[in-house]
């Protein structure tokens, strides 16, 4: 089993256990802290928040009233692009990763430069802004097109006391807002 391997599971499994009220505690936070944060990014590629991750729902909702939220699709088995969505009530859930993503008959794809922040997911961050995704480098060739500021954003217990190890493909994150 790789490094990336078990701390992955490390990670996930700290996540898993996370308790109802902990869960809400962060979702709170992140919808106080992000609104603010993000006032002066024009249009913020989201997330639609997985299972486990941090709910970034009710964001979502905010930004959908204020016409800024764009949310990832996946394209092919490798590639994501962005797409401005206007209703939460127009996203599919997708055949195999089992999330949501916008629903291309309903929403239109959005130019990359016109992108001014993305909040990235993850398994987990460390205090360099290093991040240790999912695996398959989807986030990693994304960002590797932008030219906007990256915020990962998660739970405190997804932070890692040392450093994740990195590869050459692996892109460095701008700054951490764990809740």
């Amino acid at each position: 089993m790789s490094c990336k391997t078990k701390v992955r599971k490390i990670f996930l499994d700290r996540r898993h256990n996370l308790s109802s009220a902990r869960r809400e505690e962060a979702k709170s936070k992140a919808l106080k802290t992000l609104s603010e944060k993000l006032k002066g990014f024009s249009h913020v590629l989201s997330f639609a928040s997985m299972t486990e991750e941090i709910d970034l729902w009710p964001l979502n909702q905010e930004l959908v009233k204020e016409t800024r939220l764009l949310l990832p699709r996946l394209t092919t088995s490798t590639k994501i692009l962005p797409f401005a969505v206007s209703s939460l009530d127009h996203l599919l859930l997708h055949p195999t990763l089992n999330l949501l993503e916008p629903d291309p008959t309903l929403c239109s794809e959005y130019s990359l430069e016109k992108v001014s922040a993305v909040l990235v997911p993850g398994i987990a961050f460390d205090i360099h802004c290093g991040r240790l995704g999912y695996g398959k480098g989807h986030y990693d060739r994304f960002l590797a097109k932008l030219s906007c500021p990256f915020f990962g954003v998660g739970f405190q217990e997804q932070l890692s006391n040392t450093p994740l190890e990195t590869e050459a493909h692996d892109i460095p994150l701008t700054k951490l807002f764990l809740f």
